[in-house]
C-alpha cells in the first residue's frame, strides 16, 4: 500500500508556518489521494476543489507548498493550467508509480510462486535434495485467475442538475471563507438568491464538472449577493464564539441552510 509522507520536523517548518491549518488539512488530504492515485505529485484542479476552498490552493501556492502553471522551481516538473504539483514530491520521502507498482509485481509473483509449491524459483530437475520437502502453499491466498478490484478513478464530468442545491457543508464552508476574508456570511435569502444565479450561469454556458459544490463554494465565496428585501429573514447572531466554542460562522452556515429550507417548504404549500 502506498503512503504520503510527512516529515517529523514539518510542524516547525517554515513553509508549513506560513500556511494556516485549513491550508495543511488541504495539503494532507490531497497528499492522501495523490499516494492512492499514483500521480507522482500532480493535483487535478477539480479534485482540489473537492477537498478544499481557493483560499486554502492560493496559501499552499504562497507557501511554496504546491505549484501552479507556469512556477519556476527548477526541481519540479511543469504543471497544466489549473492544475498543481506538490513541491519536492519525491524528494520528500513518498514513493513513484513505478516503484509502487514494481513492488506490487514482485509481490504477486513471490505468491504465485508459493501457491505453486516453493517460495523460490525450483531447481532444474533431478537436483532437488530428498530430504527436504518443498514448502507449504500460502492456503489464505486468493485463487490467481481471481478478478482484481477496478482502479478507482475521478468521477465523471457532467452538466448540473435542474434543482440542484449546496449541501450543508457547501454553505458552511462558504460562510467560513468569506468570514476568513472579512466578508459578510450569506443569510438564507442570499443563499437562494446566490444558488439560483449559479445554476442559471452553469447551465446556459452548459460548463461540467465533477462536483458541483466546489464550484458552488468558489462562486459563493466572492460573490456579492443583493441585500434581502423588506420582510426577508436575516440570520442575526453574535460576534465571536459561543461558551460551547462553535464559531459564529458555523452558527450562521447552519442557520441559513434551516432557514433556506424552510422558505422553500412555506413556498410550495
Amino acid at each position: 500500500m502506498p503512503y504520503f509522507a510527512v516529515d517529523d520536523k514539518a510542524h516547525s517548518h517554515t513553509k508549513m508556518r506560513r500556511a494556516n491549518n485549513a491550508a495543511i488539512g488541504l495539503w494532507t488530504l490531497i497528499g492522501s489521494w495523490v499516494s492512492q492515485q499514483l500521480t507522482d505529485g500532480h493535483v487535478p484542479g477539480e479534485i482540489a476543489k473537492m477537498y478544499g476552498t481557493v483560499p486554502q490552493m492560493r496559501r499552499l501556492v504562497s507557501a511554496g507548498l504546491w505549484h501552479e502553471h507556469g512556477h519556476s522551481c527548477p526541481r519540479c516538473p511543469a504543471v497544466r493550467p489549473g492544475d498543481f504539483y506538490m513541491h519536492d514530491y519525491r524528494e520528500s520521502g513518498n514513493p513513484s508509480r513505478a516503484e509502487v507498482e514494481a513492488r506490487r509485481n514482485k509481490d504477486a509473483e513471490k505468491k504465485r510462486r508459493q501457491r505453486s509449491g516453493y517460495s523460490t524459483p525450483p531447481p532444474p530437475p533431478g537436483q532437488m535434495p530428498f530430504d527436504e520437502e518443498p514448502p507449504p502453499g500460502d492456503e489464505d491466498a486468493p485463487p490467481e485467475d481471481a478478478p482484481r478490484p477496478p482502479r478507482r478513478t475521478a468521477p465523471a464530468m457532467a452538466e448540473i442538475p435542474a434543482g440542484w442545491e449546496p449541501s450543508r457543508d457547501d454553505v458552511h464552508a462558504a460562510n467560513t471563507a468569506r468570514t476568513d476574508a472579512g466578508r459578510a456570511p450569506l443569510n438564507a435569502n442570499q443563499v437562494d438568491a446566490v444558488t439560483r444565479k449559479f445554476v442559471r450561469r452553469m447551465t446556459e454556458e452548459r460548463r461540467v464538472a465533477a462536483e458541483w459544490g466546489g464550484r458552488w463554494r468558489q462562486w459563493a465565496e466572492t460573490e456579492r449577493p443583493d441585500q434581502p428585501q423588506q420582510g426577508g429573514v436575516v440570520v442575526h447572531l453574535p460576534a465571536g464564539r459561543t461558551a460551547a466554542g462553535q464559531s459564529t460562522a458555523d452558527q450562521r452556515s447552519a442557520a441559513a441552510f434551516e432557514l433556506a429550507a424552510q422558505l422553500r417548504a412555506e413556498g410550495n404549500q
